[in-house]
């Protein structure tokens, strides 16, 4: 109300039925990553990516595990959520190439799935590590796992600058030229939420309903960690971070990963 906006949420089955409402034009922002903006823009199809999040989960295991670090996943069984070309897969592929020379695909034992089903079989012991996203991680921790090590570290050690957002709101270019007064005044309401959220334990315990938080110290983890992702600082250094990082994981994910174009398009990153 404050920013002069009214929100309409549509719920979504998938990441890629949300790209598929978007490009259809039955919404007109989703959130995901800016590789997905890239490859429509070097396709002809014009989209743009505005930061919402660096969070990107990481990697976790038993507290009882002996992995303690990267080159303990050697003839692991590690389950990874998304597909063979999720970003945080790729991320951890290109650090284990860089440092030993060798792709972390040879090297384990790789299972690919949804979050939720994933949480339910590492708790079962079926697997001795997954790969997941942020909120099922934070999850994880207060259930007795641990953190090995964040997909945010992996990506400071592949020597791109502190604070990539990994993903954001997304939009058609046509709806920021006709709207753009409205789409400024939802960006900045989202960042005037995060300051909020950053710096009030308040502003949390009015949305802890809405969590679905099992327990106290799961609602403390996912709260951490949301913060944790909150961008700091998006400026010239973060953009061509990305496009070092874009063109480092055109090498391992290929045409599925980036289309015919292994640099970043012009315009994948909307600045107000």
């Amino acid at each position: 109300k404050k920013n002069n906006i009214n929100v309409e949420i549509v719920q979504l089955a998938s990441k890629n039925a949300a790209a598929v409402a978007l490009q259809g034009k039955a919404v007109d922002m989703i959130v995901t990553d800016w590789f997905w903006v890239s490859r429509q823009r070097s396709q002809g199809r014009m989209f743009s990516f505005f930061p919402h999040s660096i969070a990107a989960g990481g990697l976790i295991v038993s507290n009882d595990s002996n992995i303690k670090k990267l080159e303990d996943l050697k003839g692991k069984k590690i389950g990874i959520a998304g597909g063979q070309v999720d970003k945080s897969w790729l991320i951890f592929r290109a650090y284990y190439i860089k440092k030993f020379g060798k792709d972390l695909l040879n090297e384990s034992e790789q299972i690919f799935g949804a979050p939720p089903l994933l949480n339910k079989k590492i708790e079962q012991g079926s697997f001795d590590a997954i790969l997941t996203y942020w909120p099922y991680q934070a999850r994880l921790i207060a259930n007795g796992f641990k953190r090995v090590i964040d997909v945010t570290d992996i990506i400071d050690k592949l020597d791109v600058p502190k604070g990539l957002p990994i993903i954001g709101w997304v939009f058609r270019d046509e709806y920021s030229l006709e709207n753009r007064d409205t789409l400024i005044n939802f960006l900045n309401a989202s960042e005037e939420a995060k300051v909020m959220m950053s710096e009030s334990n308040e502003v949390w315990e009015k949305i802890k309903p809405s969590m679905n938080a099992e327990n106290e110290e799961t609602f403390l983890n996912l709260k951490e960690a949301y913060r944790e992702g909150i961008p700091q600082e998006f400026a010239t250094k973060q953009i061509e971070g990305a496009s070092k990082l874009f063109k480092t994981l055109s090498t391992i994910g290929g045409k599925e990963l980036v289309g015919n174009s292994s640099e970043m398009a012009d315009g994948t990153f909307w600045i107000k």
